[in-house]
């Protein structure tokens, strides 16, 4: 079964250019287990369903891979982003270097756009919440922290990062904090009652929200970049 997710990760370690710009490493997407409804799994079956990324799968160079020069958005589009929706949709992207970060994927990123900017500045925008795609493969298992679950991702692959208001309850994304919602009402709202949408309209994919719970603090992407663009994202590790 092929679904698509969202992950969600604070915006932290933010630095201001002197176009206006920012750049900004940010950390998600771990390994580990997830817990979600199941309705939200297509499993209404079940009031809730345990999903387990293994190592291998998060840390594949293929998924990683996928996550470089990829649109940052403002809140989730009601599409995949593509060549033909790029400029509407795009607010900045992600650099072409992603690394592990013990358990996350960290990744450097720019955002280029006004009401972006805007959003985060004001404090209204307070997570990144990736965009993705992947197999869901059921069968009973036991992750490695003895957790069992009954489904796995396999072959996670990118489409976005979205600028998104920060799920009630803090950093740690609750199941059931993020409704539908799309582009047009974060932009006129200004992402002050905006919650990224957790059912996609596109593709007839469900849209899964994480509940990931970690919060590191220490980038290690500072040895990677040595364009202009970039030397920002570098300094970060030494603020």
């Amino acid at each position: 079964m092929t679904m698509t997710f969202v992950d969600r990760a604070p915006i932290e370690s933010v630095r201001r250019l002197p176009d206006g710009r920012l750049a900004a490493v940010v950390k998600f997407a771990r390994s580990g287990t997830q817990v979600y409804l199941g309705s939200e799994v297509g499993r209404p079956d079940l009031s809730s369903v345990t999903v387990y990324r293994s190592e291998d799968e998060v840390f594949h160079e293929d998924a990683m891979a996928s996550f470089a020069h990829k649109s940052i958005t403002l809140g989730h589009p009601s599409e995949p982003v593509t060549a033909d929706n790029w400029k509407r949709l795009s607010v900045g992207f992600t650099e072409g270097r992603v690394a592990r970060n013990g358990a996350f994927l960290e990744i450097p990123m720019m955002v280029a756009d006004a009401s972006a900017i805007s959003a985060i500045d004001s404090g209204t925008a307070k997570q990144l919440s990736a965009g993705y795609s992947c197999e869901l493969q059921w069968g009973d298992g036991v992750a490695p922290d003895g957790t069992p679950y009954q489904a796995k991702q396999v072959g996670i692959k990118a489409n976005h990062i979205a600028i998104v208001a920060e799920a009630r309850g803090g950093p740690e994304l609750r199941i059931g904090d993020a409704r539908q919602q799309n582009l047009a009402d974060y932009r006129a709202k200004g992402m002050a009652d905006a919650k990224a949408f957790s059912a996609a309209r596109y593709a007839g994919a469900p849209m899964i929200e994480a509940a990931d719970s970690e919060n590191p603090t220490q980038p290690s992407m500072a040895d990677h970049y040595g364009s202009d663009a970039t030397a920002a994202i570098r300094r970060l590790r030494y603020q």
